[in-house]
């Protein structure tokens, strides 16, 4: 046999009791042995079967041609050239382990299109399983009603406008977000805008950004400090009331810099919204590996929606992932593993001035 090379992107861990190797590359997974590590740790370089041998002479010779014969075929030891020749995600994504696990396990997953095959998964083995609720509430919080006065219309601007309007901000002005503007983006960004009635799931809830299995994980909670007629303090915005429950009272722009890992900007921002996942809810539909990347996908469906709804409305708004776990599940008091922060994002009046949007309602009307 020709000169082996060791997979480039093999790792070795304990799984109760367990030695397990595992190759990232190619998702294949072994019982192992502190001889079986050796004898591989041996292929860091090239060398042949024998020539491996000869360096373990306390083993029996044809035990050892035997394993590596085993480790060849289900692709731990690669021939020479294909192993020189195949990308290490270990090494090209300097060392970032766990993106690298990440990303494995969510590729290439198998998806149910026969109807006959989604009918009986759907019937057997989720409607069967008890359902979270769709909804997070709060009943014993202090309730405070949204304005439910008709929202300015994004007709009135033409659509293009509105993307090529919207900026990051960072700097903002003392001036007071409207309490119309905010709930306005509260409900436009995570209301519920309607609801479908399924044959085995029930009833599912729309809004405006996409959700797999419209199941809809991610709730928002607001660190309001600049909202006119809306006093300072820690809000969850209740979907199935359109409504706020107040959490806690108080400033809450040290909060805000604090969740934000201390960008003392964010500070200055009327209001901070922080999206959360209940991943159950996903979980109880797609109890695959890959559900945990929809998590992140839709925050960032979410997030775009915000940044073009403040946009229409004249606001300066941005988004960030430079969160601080931890402090924002102390502060929410979440336990970090049924429920977890995933995104930020905020809004205000900007400093400066910016572009305006230039109102094309005609345009809008077709005239």
């Amino acid at each position: 046999m020709s000169r082996l090379l060791r997979s480039p992107d093999i790792l070795v861990g304990w799984d109760e009791g367990r030695l397990l190797v595992k190759d990232l590359a190619g998702q294949r997974e072994i019982l192992s042995s502190p001889e079986i590590v050796a004898l591989l740790d041996l292929f860091g370089k090239p060398r042949t079967p024998a020539g491996a041998a000869d360096l373990l002479p306390e083993y029996q010779r044809t035990s050892i041609l035997r394993s590596i014969r085993r480790l060849a075929s289900i692709g731990l030891l690669l021939p020479e050239k294909e192993g020189r020749r195949r990308l290490s995600r270990l090494g090209t994504w300097k060392q970032n382990l766990a993106s690298a696990q990440y990303h494995v396990a969510c590729r290439d997953p198998r998806y149910l299109v026969r109807p006959a095959e989604l009918d009986r998964y759907l019937r057997e083995r989720v409607a069967t399983r008890r359902r979270p609720p769709r909804f997070k509430r709060y009943p014993a919080a202090p309730r405070v009603a949204l304005p439910k006065g008709r929202p300015r219309s994004a007709a009135a601007f033409h659509f293009e406008d509105i993307l090529g309007a919207r900026r990051t901000t960072r700097d903002f002005a003392r001036q007071p977000v409207l309490l119309e503007d905010f709930a306005a983006l509260l409900r436009g960004t995570w209301g519920k805008s309607g609801e479908l009635d399924t044959e085995y799931l029930g009833k599912l809830t729309t809004k405006t950004s996409p959700s797999a299995g419209a199941l809809h994980p991610i709730e928002c909670y607001a660190l309001v400090s600049n909202v006119r007629g809306l006093a300072s303090g820690l809000y969850h915005y209740e979907v199935e009331g359109d409504e706020l429950r107040r959490l806690r009272a108080g400033p809450m722009r040290n909060a805000a810099v604090h969740a934000a890992s201390g960008q003392s900007w964010v500070g200055q921002a009327a209001f901070l919204c922080i999206m959360t996942a209940v991943f159950e809810r996903t979980l109880w539909k797609y109890q695959i590996e890959s559900a945990y990347r929809v998590l992140w996908l839709e925050a960032g469906h979410l997030a775009q929606t915000f940044c073009l709804l403040a946009t229409s409305r004249g606001l300066g708004s941005f988004v960030g992932d430079t969160l601080q776990d931890s402090a924002i599940e102390e502060l929410i008091g979440l336990d970090g593993v049924r429920e977890f922060p995933v995104y930020l994002c905020g809004a205000g009046v900007p400093a400066t001035a910016r572009a305006t949007l230039r109102v094309r309602a005609s345009r809008a009307r077709g005239e």
